[in-house]
């Protein structure tokens, strides 16, 4: 059997998106949406925007090592990891059913500190 053409489609609406799926199989067509964009790999750089457009907690990676996602996690921390050289960042590790789970955030950004003793008086 040879390959088999791949089309993507993105909708806006997603009832369009719907009725888009139900004419394909209608027609017979093997139609089916993709996964999330959760399920696209991020590393570098392209990971350190993602977590500054994302606020909160991120799962970022998984390791069965402890040390290893000890290591990932002190490298975000730290600045050490390409693409998150500039700092800001939080990330943490934890046992998740036999694995160990990284998790990241940018920290997130303080009040600007006031002039003066103004506000005290």
């Amino acid at each position: 059997m040879g390959r088999r053409p791949t089309v993507r489609v993105s909708f806006d609406d997603p009832a369009a998106a719907e009725r888009f799926l139900a004419s394909c199989r209608r027609r017979g067509l093997d139609a089916s949406p993709e996964t999330g964009a959760g399920a696209l790999k991020r590393n570098g750089p392209a990971l350190a925007a993602w977590l500054t457009a994302h606020p909160g907690w991120h799962e970022v990676g998984r390791s069965r090592n402890r040390m290893a996602a000890y290591k990932q996690a002190r490298k975000i921390r730290l600045g050490e990891r390409r693409g998150f050289e500039r700092g800001g960042f939080d990330a943490d590790h934890r046992a998740d059913g036999g694995e160990w789970v990284v998790v990241a955030r940018r920290r997130p950004r303080r009040a600007a500190a006031t002039d003066g003793m103004e506000p005290l008086f």
